[in-house]
């Protein structure tokens, strides 16, 4: 038993493997994507989504659907084995989804329809929350970003540089198509006006779940039909050039995407692995393929 904040989780092993050693001791995917922990994380009956690994490798973190609703799980390395999942200490029946992990490993950021404040009713959209953990490793109460990026809308899937810039999608009908991705400065602390990227990413579908490099050198993205699609919705990737422009947005291909939805894109904080989420088992699974793939795609340009 460990404690997180005023909660105590017992973490109990039955029916979940012995498994030990870094990325749950699996053996590495290369060319082409692989499914993330077939039978275990990536089940067989229920949907899983999003994927992170902490920066030190002894956490991993996943969405799966908890009491009719998406929850935050996490699995710890303790004393050298894998615990079994268990939703993260704040759950309490609101929608937590569609997180990732800043840079630094210090903040989680996600997507959540709970009350912007104490006695509120739940949102009717997504907002976009953080919790953050302290010097004891424990994490924060969630905490709403702010109204400079929510709005009546959904706000969903927040992506973070290192230098805090913000990237994420919403549908407040102001961009292209239905669903957009925007970016919000971090400056002096504080985060500025969302701006629309340009319609080199953007396009007149539906474009969201945006991963940003870290160095906010690339962008990973979902879009839904666009004319190369491969399934209904497809991985596709953009890159930033020197003048800061984006290069026009390339489908991610065979290797990555199926005939079926791929969405969720994060790289590993160690840069090793591009995980994702695809529905080509007829349900939400977790894979994940070698990150040097986006090299590979890389435009001669910008070689």
């Amino acid at each position: 038993m460990f404690t997180i904040g005023n909660c105590s989780i017992l973490y109990t092993q039955n029916e979940f493997p012995l498994l030990e050693g870094k990325y749950f001791g699996q053996e590495a995917p290369k060319h082409k994507a692989e499914i993330f922990m077939d039978g275990i994380i990536s089940t067989y009956d229920k949907p899983e989504m999003c994927a992170a690994f902490s920066k030190d490798g002894k956490e991993f973190y996943f969405n799966a659907k908890y009491q009719n609703n998406w929850a935050i799980f996490v699995a710890k390395e303790i004393e050298g084995f894998w615990t079994k999942p268990k939703p993260l200490y704040f759950t309490s029946g609101y929608i937590d989804r569609d997180f990732t992990i800043s840079p630094d490993g210090n903040r989680i950021f996600f997507g959540s329809n709970r009350p912007r404040k104490s006695g509120d009713k739940k949102l009717n959209a997504l907002d976009i929350y953080f919790i953050e953990r302290y010097p004891s490793g424990e994490w924060s109460c969630p905490r709403n970003i702010g109204m400079v990026i929510n709005s009546g809308n959904s706000e969903n899937y927040p992506s973070i540089t290192a230098n805090g810039n913000l990237y994420f999608f919403s549908n407040r009908n102001e961009g292209i198509g239905l669903c957009d991705i925007y970016c919000s400065k971090f400056v002096n602390g504080q985060y500025q006006p969302p701006q629309l990227l340009s319609n080199r990413v953007n396009s007149e579908k539906n474009d969201w779940d945006s991963f940003i490099a870290p160095a906010e050198n690339y962008i990973i993205f979902s879009s839904q039909n666009r004319d190369d699609t491969i399934g209904g919705q497809d991985l596709y990737i953009s890159y930033k050039r020197k003048d800061g422009s984006w290069t026009e947005a390339r489908n991610m291909g065979p290797a990555v995407n199926s005939q079926s939805d791929e969405i969720c894109p994060g790289v590993s904080l160690d840069g090793k692995y591009l995980f994702f989420t695809s529905r080509r088992r007829g349900k939400a699974d977790i894979f994940w393929i070698d990150a040097k793939i986006i090299e590979k795609l890389k435009p001669d340009e910008i070689k």
